[in-house]
């Protein structure tokens, strides 16, 4: 795979494709470097792109091909590679590669069958193809941000970059199902998306709302976009801690009385119900209150700090979280595959790579060329 991915919406899709197993090449230039790879460093005070622990989250498993691409003989090389890579992904804006010479059309000409995934802000049609576009940007005008926020006060977004991952994830999809087409055709495909649709589709309640009911959602806090009777975040003991508890129905209700000490009689007082829940939880800790509410039979998850969540016994237990040696900074913690193989071996991941590692290997190994030709293109700066 030919990952061309920027920062975190493009990157991710090849994180993933290389926890599936596939040897994914990140394509990358010293002219411009990946957003991730800049930044203070973690040690010393001079500024190192070997030193971003986001860069080494995000780009686990992966290789680093150093290329300058504007070049003839750069885009040379991009294409002498697209001829043994099966999956290319790009998040640029439209017209960047094409420029470049590497657009889908050359491409394709190169390796017919080839699957392309282009991840733009706004997509390459329509009004706002020429968009420019961060997650937070994506998240204003896609509508999330809209949703966040205090009953009836202005919106204050949702203050997280989950519009990246959010696409990548859709375009991961894209891909799988353009290899499956594959497959079954022989044909490859580009597959276009576009970032704010993505992420329209994860506030689909607010658009049928408006259809169905001419209604405009504002910000709801801590409430919930149904009918649950207790959807709201409750203050535990500590300077800022918090469990977030939801109960669906009367049933719920109950198991909820009785952990906070009501007896049957006040199950149907609702606001009785939540009054006693929140003198209950400012005694207590907040993942004690989670552990005794779920206990009770009650939805709950305490809202956890990045200290809870590094010491969990649950995440702990399911690798969530793993060591990597880096050759620059040491030993770090990274994240783990979300996911497990009961019955296979999975595939070993390692560490992110150092900015053109992979030079040789694929020049000479992949491409073909021979060491004298590597020799040439590193003094000439093709390679570096």
């Amino acid at each position: 795979m030919l990952d061309f991915g920027w920062v975190w919406a493009g990157a991710l899709a090849g994180q993933i494709m290389a926890f599936l197993g596939a040897e994914v090449i990140k394509i990358e230039t010293r002219s411009r470097l990946d957003y991730m790879r800049l930044g203070p460093p973690i040690v010393g005070d001079q500024p190192d792109p070997e030193q971003q622990p986001m860069f080494h989250n995000i780009n686990r498993g992966k290789l680093s091909f150093s290329v300058d691409f504007r070049t003839d003989e750069g885009r040379g090389l991009i294409l002498d590679l697209v001829e043994r890579c099966d999956v290319v992904v790009e998040n640029f804006s439209p017209g960047v590669l094409e420029r470049c010479g590497l657009d889908y059309d050359q491409l394709r000409a190169r390796r017919p069958d080839v699957v392309m995934l282009s991840l733009s802000a706004g997509g390459h049609s329509g009004p706002l193809r020429d968009m420019r576009g961060y997650a937070s940007t994506i998240a204003a005008y896609s509508g999330l941000d809209s949703l966040a926020g205090y009953p009836g006060e202005e919106p204050l977004g949702i203050q997280q970059s989950y519009p990246d991952p959010n696409a990548s994830l859709h375009g991961l999809v894209g891909i799988l199902a353009g290899l499956h087409r594959r497959e079954l055709t022989g044909e490859g495909d580009h597959i276009d998306m576009s970032q704010l649709a993505a992420g329209m589709a994860t506030a689909g309640e607010a658009m049928a709302a408006l259809d169905l009911f001419g209604a405009q959602e504002g910000t709801l806090g801590n409430e919930g976009p149904g009918d649950e009777l207790v959807h709201d975040c409750f203050r535990c003991a500590g300077a800022d801690n918090w469990v977030a508890v939801e109960v669906a129905d009367e049933a719920e209700l109950a198991c909820l009385a009785a952990v906070v000490g009501l007896g049957a009689a006040d199950v149907g007082d609702v606001e009785r119900v939540i009054e006693a829940l929140a003198r209950w939880c400012e005694d207590r800790d907040h993942i004690e209150a989670m552990e005794a509410l779920q206990a009770g039979g009650v939805a709950a998850g305490a809202v956890t700090t990045a200290e809870d969540r590094f010491n969990n016994p649950h995440y702990r237990a399911r690798n969530a979280y793993i060591e990597t040696e880096h050759p620059v900074i040491g030993w770090e913690v990274v994240y783990g595959e979300p996911w497990q193989w009961p019955n296979t071996p999975g595939v070993e991941i390692e560490r992110a790579p150092l900015l053109g590692e992979a030079n040789e290997y694929v020049v000479c190994e992949l491409i073909g060329r021979s060491p004298g030709d590597y020799a040439a293109l590193v003094e000439r700066k093709i390679i570096y």
